[in-house]
């Protein structure tokens, strides 16, 4: 694994402290949206087997993938752009077009709301498989987006000849980034965008709501505004979240034909077999006000009501309390089970997301035995002799602290008094 850039901030009540010792190193990715979408315009013209910006010839495989002749290639160009942007790892993605909503459901995300540097998906026809993606080089504030795509007006032949002869585009007039719409410029549905991992975009979140009262009987289904995400209640009983025909979450209520759900008035989500037997629930009733199941584009669903949000098929984190422990082969796993904080037997305390290391303390070969979280807001890794192999170099401060990992990723160190450490910028 690579040297990584030691990254760590302390925030206290809005005042900024920059005097702390620096602790968490991160994997911090040097790419920025801007820096994606002046890449990709940079390369505008050129085809399959050019010279790209950078000097070098073609974009990952585009020239020879195809047996050694150029293959279809807006997924490669895509790609390069976001390696030599500084995205710090794309190795999780390859020449299929769908390879880019996979590496959004694996590391969370798939957005209905585009930035600049996005990727958006086109005809995604689930199990990997999509017609076309493009950069995302400019976002306007009423909706329309600009992209940049690889692989576009080839002459009509084989995958070769259609191939070599297609160039890098921008795709204009600019068009309304919606997902499920069919813009006339690009000829086909936007299925969904993708963000790169490590860089900060904040999507605005949108959400279908279901109110109180709503009975979701076999076949019903419930889709997210940007139609990424579906809840359906199956002919077996069984209440399923999805995307793109893969399963996130259910009640586990299959085998019951003729159930239905529920969003009772007292803010309870319940699924009822045929015989009105409760089989599953979210244990929220018992409350009085106004409630609502929601479905949002970040994939989240939720209850809510007058005092904010009752449950969530994605609790806030994982967390590690004051005096709680790591040892060898033990994880802290975020609640959405996306990414997993793993003390390792080589003495290195590493932030995996799908395999993919993201952080680390940088101890291995030092035969750790634990990471511990301390009275006073210190997080140490120790060797199994007791030596200290490493530590945020927080300690100090009055009160309980806790370690928590996001389902967004970021591990955070909370104190009492608003204090807030973080391993990401």
């Amino acid at each position: 694994m690579r040297a990584l850039r030691p990254l760590f901030i302390l925030l206290a009540a809005a005042v900024i402290v920059p005097t702390v010792l620096v602790a968490f190193p991160a994997v911090a990715s040097a790419a920025t949206g801007s820096s994606i979408a002046t890449l990709a315009s940079a390369n505008i013209g050129r085809k399959a087997c050019s010279i790209n910006s950078r000097g070098g010839k073609a974009f990952e495989s585009s020239c020879t993938g195809n047996g050694g002749q150029p293959e279809y290639w807006c997924a490669d160009f895509a790609r390069w752009v976001w390696a030599n942007s500084g995205v710090a790892d794309t190795t999780w993605l390859d020449a299929a077009a769908g390879s880019f909503y996979i590496y959004g459901e694996d590391f969370g995300t798939l957005t209905a709301t585009p930035a600049v540097g996005d990727v958006a998906v086109f005809d995604y026809a689930g199990g990997g498989v999509a017609q076309h993606v493009a950069i995302v080089t400019q976002a306007n504030s009423d909706g329309t987006i600009t992209t940049v795509s690889g692989d576009w007006n080839g002459q009509s032949g084989s995958e070769a000849h259609f191939a070599s002869t297609s160039l890098v585009v921008a795709n204009t007039p600019t068009y309304l980034g919606e997902v499920g719409t069919s813009p006339d410029v690009m000829g086909m549905r936007i299925s969904a965008f993708v963000a790169p991992v490590g860089v900060s975009v904040v999507p605005v979140v949108g959400g279908t709501s279901v109110p109180g009262g709503t009975v979701l009987s076999a076949g019903h289904e419930v889709m997210s505004p940007s139609g990424v995400y579906a809840l359906q209640m199956q002919s077996d009983g069984n209440l399923v979240e999805s995307t793109g025909g893969r399963p996130l979450w259910s009640a586990g209520t299959g085998g019951h034909i003729g159930a239905l759900a529920v969003i009772q008035r007292d803010g309870n989500l319940v699924v009822y077999s045929s015989s009105g037997q409760a089989l599953w629930s979210s244990g929220t009733g018992g409350r009085s006000g106004t409630f609502a199941l929601v479905l949002q584009d970040n994939g989240d669903l939720s209850v809510h009501g007058p005092t904010g949000t009752l449950w969530s098929r994605l609790p806030q984190a994982g967390v590690l309390t004051m005096g709680q422990e790591l040892l060898t082969g033990q994880r802290l796993v975020s609640a959405n089970a996306l990414y997993e904080l793993c003390m390792q037997s080589d003495g290195n305390l590493v932030e995996y997301t799908a395999g993919r290391p993201l952080w680390e303390t940088i101890t291995a070969g030092d035969s750790g035995d634990h990471a511990l979280m301390q009275a006073g807001g210190d997080l140490v890794v120790y060797s199994s002799g007791g030596r200290v192999l490493w530590s945020s170099r927080t300690s100090g401060h009055p009160g309980a602290f806790s370690l928590v990992l996001l389902s967004a990723g970021p591990l955070f160190l909370y104190g009492p008094s608003g204090e807030l450490l973080s391993n990401r910028a």
